[in-house]
């Protein structure tokens, strides 16, 4: 149970009763129970304090079934020129959809620049990160900690949102069925060929209380690019322990977890040496939900690829950047 130290005296007695309350969260949701989170995160993060879903139709920006998503990216600092081919493959190929963007803390001059170049768009929104609001590891931006939580942050506010890291960009606005799919099921994701067990820290399963053999065949999701329709099942038991487990170093980052030195174990499924932090708790999570497949909520349609200004990628035939108003 999470310690109620550091809630604020104003917080009424209901808020207390609302933290006793996490005790009867479904199971998997209690395996990170013995780490310790302030519920003070929690709450603000619309854990602690009910949050109405798309069934009950009051939420501030509401989406309907068969609508588009929010789209929301991050830009770390020194990245700034990969976000502005991002936010122009966004104007290009979706143009009327909403866009919000993460300033991770990026200089004055980068900030200006973003800024000024999400302007260009009455549909795109600059937030900046709080990395304040939050524990100091979560500036780590190495382990993407961050990610989870901006992706909930958004979720307190919207229904249906496509998450997309800023250093790949749309090729297509074809994604209607990658958006049916995911209010279908809750959450699509794109598969990469190593199972969960290859690219997670061996101390994350422990954390979980998962064993790792059954993710021996479980195909892994990137955490780069996601589409999630936030129904009370996806609140509770998908967002709530991501969330936990990126709120808490210890379990996110395991004491020996490294990204770099990796091998190509045999077999497969063997650690690879290299842990994806975010992305691993992601699949650990998504495994436990849909009984070790990845098939229900694995993405088919290509989405996403590689843009340059001087109009080579590879994914699609040509597409010049800087030529893109002319283009229908």
């Amino acid at each position: 149970m999470d310690s109620v130290i550091g809630l604020s005296s104003l917080h009424s007695c209901e808020t207390h009763k609302q933290i006793k309350n996490i005790k009867n969260i479904p199971t998997n949701i209690k395996n990170t129970g013995d780490l310790h989170v302030d519920p003070v995160y929690l709450e603000r993060l619309g854990f602690l304090n009910p949050i109405p879903f798309h069934t009950v139709k009051t939420k501030k920006h509401k989406t309907e079934v068969g609508s588009s998503p929010v789209i929301v990216s991050a830009i770390e600092p020194g990245k700034y020129d990969q976000a502005k081919t991002f936010i122009k493959s966004v104007q290009y190929f979706l143009p009327n959809l909403h866009l919000v963007m993460y300033d991770l803390g990026l200089g004055g001059s980068e900030a200006s620049q973003l800024k000024k170049h999400c302007n260009t768009s009455r549909s795109c929104i600059v937030k900046k990160m709080e990395f304040e609001q939050y524990p100091s590891h979560i500036k780590d931006l190495d382990i993407k900690s961050y990610r989870p939580i901006c992706i909930q942050e958004m979720l307190t506010e919207y229904d249906l949102i496509l998450w997309s890291d800023s250093t790949d960009s749309f090729i297509t606005g074809q994604i209607s069925q990658s958006v049916e799919q995911a209010i279908e099921n809750g959450i699509l994701a794109w598969t990469i060929p190593q199972p969960t067990s290859a690219i997670t820290h061996p101390k994350m399963f422990e954390y979980f209380e998962m064993d790792k053999e059954n993710y021996i065949f479980h195909r892994a999701v990137k955490a780069s690019q996601l589409i999630i329709y936030n129904t009370d099942h996806i609140h509770k038991e998908l967002m709530l322990p991501w969330v936990r487990c990126s709120l808490a170093e210890e379990c996110i980052n395991p004491t020996g977890a490294q990204s770099v030195g990796c091998k190509e174990p045999k077999p497969l499924y063997l650690y690879s040496g290299c842990h994806r932090y975010d992305m691993s708790a992601l699949n650990v999570i998504l495994g436990h939900m849909f009984n070790y497949t990845s098939k229900i909520y694995a993405g088919k349609e290509q989405v996403f690829g590689v843009l340059t200004e001087n109009g080579k990628n590879n994914t699609m035939p040509f597409f010049n950047m800087e030529n893109s108003k002319s283009r229908k």
